[in-house]
């Protein structure tokens, strides 16, 4: 059981041990390696340009991507039609800067250069990739007052056709990328594009949820393997979406909200179905506690871990269905007890933590929100990119200082990992001739 002071104490807790692990903060996310004249351009950030990365397509982290910037003029779609723009031939194969391992020239994949406006982020990278792009930088409108630091802060998210977008994409701010588009339309540009985000011996994995989330739930179920043998390596912290209502509620008070309230309410996942937005916020508060009277840590330095919560996670959504016909096996509080008694769960500590905590853990849920209802925080810094268990554990492994050997085990029996590019090579072997 855990005392009083323990779920109060919980997220000081998590803040001054990130704080405490973290060593290193990612820096930009393009550098100019060539021409220098254009480096120098930027001597306050010594060539880097920092941007925002898309919610979509699968950023190369960890990894450093050196590539060609090819800029076409657009012909009055900002660069949201095929037929809009057509891309100059590249000059990979002759450029100094493009050098392999044995002293030769190597190619250099091809980040397209294009201006916001008109269309939806996904529809101009769609097209760039259509057209070869391996990664696309989005240059801010011409009207825009945006600062550099401003760009950091906006989302470029997902119009829902993301999923055909396998490249990565950023959005950098219009004076920096005017400068870009200027000297691209004189002579070829070589950048470098960098997915680092901050280091620590622990990887902090903060979580943002809701118990009934069908995609949530699947990519949970899909990544519990990873969480299994990172163990200790791995600090995961579920949140979950919490939220109030307007005074007084309305209608949607009595089946979004616990207690018949108005100011603790989750989403309800099936409409007109049995399942209310108030069963959700129970399932939410006993994931809490399930987690919070289970979990232990290893070493003072370490992270907690509760092998039980991700085998109540996986029985609890194979064995709960939204659509299920009986109560026994149907999304609430009788499967989930049930479940619990399963797997061999102490009834008595989660009930005592559910009468003590409930309220203030769904409080704290409230108060403690993301971007979005469903998020993904790595070592304090905002994850963009497409949530599958691959892509997200390699960002997980990108984030330690010393890589633990159960991230090469992971890694190595992750074949998705290999990128297919336009001349056939696997993207690993073709990055290996990249490296400066």
């Amino acid at each position: 059981l855990i005392p009083d002071q323990r779920y109060s104490s919980m997220n000081a807790l998590w803040t001054a041990t990130l704080s405490l692990l973290l060593v290193v903060i990612a820096r930009a996310q393009l550098r100019i390696v060539a021409p220098k004249s254009l480096a120098r351009e930027f001597p306050q950030t010594h060539g880097m340009i920092y941007g925002t990365t898309a919610t979509f397509g699968a950023p190369y982290y960890g990894e450093r991507v050196l590539g060609q910037l090819l800029y076409g003029e657009s012909k009055g779609r900002d660069h949201c039609t095929d037929s809009d723009y057509t891309l100059p031939e590249g000059h990979s194969s002759a450029h100094p800067h493009a050098t392999s391992p044995d002293g030769g020239h190597a190619e250099l994949v091809n980040v397209v250069l294009v201006r916001r406006g008109q269309c939806t982020f996904v529809t101009k990278v769609q097209v760039a990739q259509d057209k070869g792009a391996h990664a696309v930088i989005v240059v801010d409108r011409e009207s825009s007052d945006s600062t550099a630091e401003d760009i950091q802060h906006i989302v470029m998210s997902d119009d829902g056709w993301g999923d055909s977008v396998r490249i990565p994409s950023i959005l950098i701010s219009k004076l920096e990328g005017q400068k870009l588009i200027d000297e691209a339309k004189k002579q070829p540009l070589v950048v470098e594009l960098v997915w680092d985000i901050p280091r620590g011996e622990v990887v902090m994995f903060d979580f943002w949820m809701s118990s009934a989330s069908r995609e949530a739930n699947k990519f949970l179920l899909r990544f519990k393997d990873c969480a299994d043998l990172l163990k200790y390596h791995l600090q995961f912290v579920p949140h979950y979406h919490i939220f109030s209502l307007s005074e007084g509620g309305g209608s949607d008070a009595g089946h979004l909200c616990i207690d018949g309230g108005s100011e603790l309410c989750a989403p309800d996942p099936d409409g007109p179905g049995p399942i209310t937005g108030e069963d959700v916020a129970n399932e939410d508060a006993r994931q809490l506690c399930i987690w919070n009277t289970t979990s232990r840590r290893e070493s003072p330095t370490g992270a907690t871990y509760s092998e039980t919560f991700w085998k109540y996670i996986a029985s609890f959504n194979d064995q709960c269905q939204l659509k299920a016909s009986s109560d026994d096996y149907r999304f609430g509080d009788k499967c989930s007890w049930r479940v619990m008694t399963d797997l061999g769960i102490s009834q008595k500590a989660v009930s005592d933590c559910i009468q003590r905590h409930r309220i203030p853990m769904l409080e704290e849920q409230k108060k403690n929100v993301a971007w979005s209802p469903q998020a993904l925080r790595l070592n304090g810094w905002r994850y963009s990119g497409p949530l599958d268990p691959e892509t997200v554990l390699k960002a997980v492994c990108a984030g330690y200082s010393t890589v633990p050997e159960e991230c090469t085990k992971l890694l190595s029996g992750s074949p998705g990992f290999i990128m297919r590019i336009a001349n056939g090579m696997s993207f690993g072997g073709f990055m290996t001739a990249l490296f400066m």
